[in-house]
């Protein structure tokens, strides 16, 4: 079992965050942490039964941003785009809402590897392109070798919340 330490929950708060992940993929995690331990933390509870996004967000956050603070990951922001980069890599959203969504995000932060510009400039001159597959390919190894490491760390936490997304899914599927 994953160790719920603040680290963890700044990265599993922006995974619910950028929508990667939510109550479908959380329920069964939050079930095995509150089964197995015998004092599971308040914030793992609550979360056991929060379905909204912002709500979600805002409990992980109040335990990953709580005293004793730790300092905040360096990367996090790239972290954040690294789960966008996975939303678009499941066919979740298009190649032209992963770059709105990641310069906007780029925009507000301000902390991430490329500024909201870059985001901005390769989304209207993917617009220009009329949408072309070919310039899609270019822009999509351009961002993968600037945020590899990130897109990988975010595969390899993400794929836990794979599992348990089935399995809520198989579930209720035979409570139907």
């Amino acid at each position: 079992m994953r160790e719920l330490n603040k680290h963890f929950a700044i990265k599993f708060g922006e995974m619910v965050d950028s929508r990667l992940i939510w109550y479908k993929h959380y329920f069964k995690f939050c079930d095995e942490i509150i089964e197995h331990m015998e004092n599971p933390p308040y914030w793992i509870i609550e979360l056991a039964t929060t379905k909204y996004i912002p709500e979600a967000t805002k409990v992980i956050n109040e335990y990953a941003y709580s005293e004793p603070f730790e300092e905040i990951p360096s990367e996090i922001c790239d972290f954040f785009i690294a789960c966008l980069y996975l939303r678009y890599n499941r066919r979740e959203i298009s190649w032209a809402t992963f770059l709105q969504e990641a310069g906007e995000y780029a925009d507000g932060t301000q902390a991430v590897k490329c500024d909201c510009e870059w985001f901005f400039e390769l989304l209207n001159v993917y617009e220009d392109s009329e949408f072309s597959k070919g310039l899609e390919k270019n822009q999509i190894k351009k961002v993968r070798e600037i945020f590899q490491d990130n897109i990988t760390e975010a595969q390899e936490l993400y794929r836990p919340f794979q599992h348990y997304f089935q399995e809520f899914l198989t579930q209720n599927n035979k409570n139907k």
